[in-house]
């Protein structure tokens, strides 16, 4: 008689029953582990726009519309361009000329720049009472929000 060999077996079938059984304890106790809460989002707050008649608006996601969201900084007779998620708190003062305005930046790394942003285009946003946008030029202060 030929003796039949089995292929891909190597374990003894009590130590296969222990590693069987050693797999369904972990999976069941991996299962039933606590599972770790997420961490709470950060609180959100709205930009805040001071114009220069003294009005507040609270503006959530405030934006530079048809641009790519960048700020531009004329300083030392150089041109910069200020990324706008950088940029903590604009303070404007003096007439615009030549479509720039004198400013004081304060960008959320702690970094103070001073020099003239360009203010030709809008800013836009939303307030509690819909859609909302202003010329960049009537601002006085820009305080950017968390969102």
């Amino acid at each position: 008689m030929a003796s039949v060999h089995r292929q891909g077996s190597h374990l003894p079938p009590h130590l296969q029953i222990s590693l069987l059984l050693f797999l369904i304890a972990a999976l069941t106790f991996a299962a039933c582990a606590p599972q770790q809460t997420p961490p709470p989002a950060p609180l959100a707050t709205p930009s805040k726009v001071i114009t220069e008649e003294g009005i507040e608006f609270y503006v959530w996601g405030l934006k530079l519309p048809g641009t790519n969201q960048i700020l531009r900084l004329r300083a030392g007779g150089a041109l910069t361009w200020l990324p706008l998620n950088i940029v903590g708190v604009v303070g404007f003062s003096g007439p615009a000329t030549d479509g720039f305005r004198q400013a004081d930046i304060n960008l959320i790394s702690g970094e103070k720049v001073h020099g003239e942003l360009y203010v030709g285009h809008l800013i836009e946003g939303d307030t509690d009472l819909g859609y909302w946008n202003m010329p960049l030029e009537r601002v006085r202060i820009l305080s950017m929000g968390t969102q």
